[in-house]
């Protein structure tokens, strides 16, 4: 069973299309993909270029692209493979790159205008930047008499400017614009009542997000100070520990189980390893559906080790059969 969430755009409320074409940029490596909602939905083509150091710095307040002319050249060598697909392009963003917040309210305003200047001035604290500046993105994750949650997406206008930027080159614009995470959380298996932790690990930081049922209640994001080896296993593992016990003792939730996703190959240590610390149950994502199918045989290996945020958009689209 797929969990359907993250189904938003750019524009609050907006319904989510699958993109025809989806660019994933992070700062080790840029993925594009052709993607086909046809029965069986999946991956026509991939390709993968990779980003020297300094090229792509992932920040919410600083600028992310450092080095623009290096990363236009691998997305011009990217969607050389890639038909245009009407200039409707999905951007899935580092994680670090944007604020993630949970927020609730008794009641919303009807109002679109009223709503984001209420969403604004709850999460200005957390923003880093002035909250005028902030382009929003939002999904009701929860409704009950006298509560609502709102998991709120905040980007900084200049940040994602730089994005846009590097596409109008390229003749795409981007109708929908996730962090990546978001768009893996959709491959999360089990009964909606379950507590689940999700660890990604991608490009030297990790994300730890728990869900309970179709609500997001816990999001981290950090950079690993030693993303290679032993002591970035420990800082994922010591992540991971401080996200069970975050939810445990603020809201009294007891996870169930821990899935990961570490990519493209990450270490983040033995699963062993994970299960024992934390206590519970851990399993490695999977990426379910055949999405892979229609892929030509040289370009199949990409799709284990980058391909997992493809299936979940996939996934979540409600375009798997």
């Amino acid at each position: 069973m797929n969990r359907k969430r993250a189904s938003h755009a750019w524009i609050g409320g907006a319904g989510f299309i699958l993109p025809p074409v989806v660019l994933e940029i992070e700062p080790d490596f840029v993925v594009g993909a052709l993607l086909s909602r046809a029965s069986p939905a999946g991956v026509r083509r991939m390709a993968i270029e990779t980003l020297d150091s300094g090229v792509l710095e992932p920040s919410p307040t600083q600028a992310n692209v450092i080095k623009p002319e290096l990363l236009a050249r691998s997305l011009r060598a990217i969607t050389r493979t890639m038909r245009n697909g009407g200039g409707r392009l999905g951007l899935l963003l580092p994680d670090a790159a944007v604020r993630v917040n949970i927020v609730s309210f008794e009641t919303l305003p009807p109002k679109r205008g009223e709503l984001e200047a209420l969403l604004n001035w709850k999460i200005k604290e957390s923003l880093g930047f002035p909250p005028e500046e902030a382009k929003l993105s939002w999904q009701i994750t929860h409704a009950e008499a006298g509560l609502v949650e709102v998991l709120v997406v905040a980007a900084k206008r200049d940040v994602l400017r730089q994005y846009e930027t590097a596409l109008k080159t390229l003749r795409y614009a981007p109708v929908l614009i996730l962090p990546v995470t978001l768009a893996l959380l959709a491959l999360l298996p089990g009964d909606l009542s379950d507590v689940l932790l999700f660890s990604h690990v991608c490009s030297g930081w990790v994300t730890h997000a728990v869900v309970e049922g179709n609500r997001l209640r816990l999001w981290r994001n950090r950079r690993l100070s030693s993303p290679a080896g032993d002591s970035g296993a420990s800082e994922v593992l010591s992540e991971a520990a401080r996200a069970v016990a975050s939810v445990r003792d603020r809201l009294g939730l007891e996870v169930k189980k821990a899935w990961r996703c570490a990519r493209p190959g990450a270490g983040d240590g033995p699963i062993e390893e994970m299960s024992r610390l934390l206590g519970l149950p851990v399993e490695n994502i999977s990426l379910g559906a055949s999405f892979d199918a229609s892929l030509a045989s040289e370009e199949k290996p990409l799709f284990a080790p980058f391909g997992a945020p493809l299936a979940g958009l996939i996934a979540n689209s409600g375009s798997a059969s």
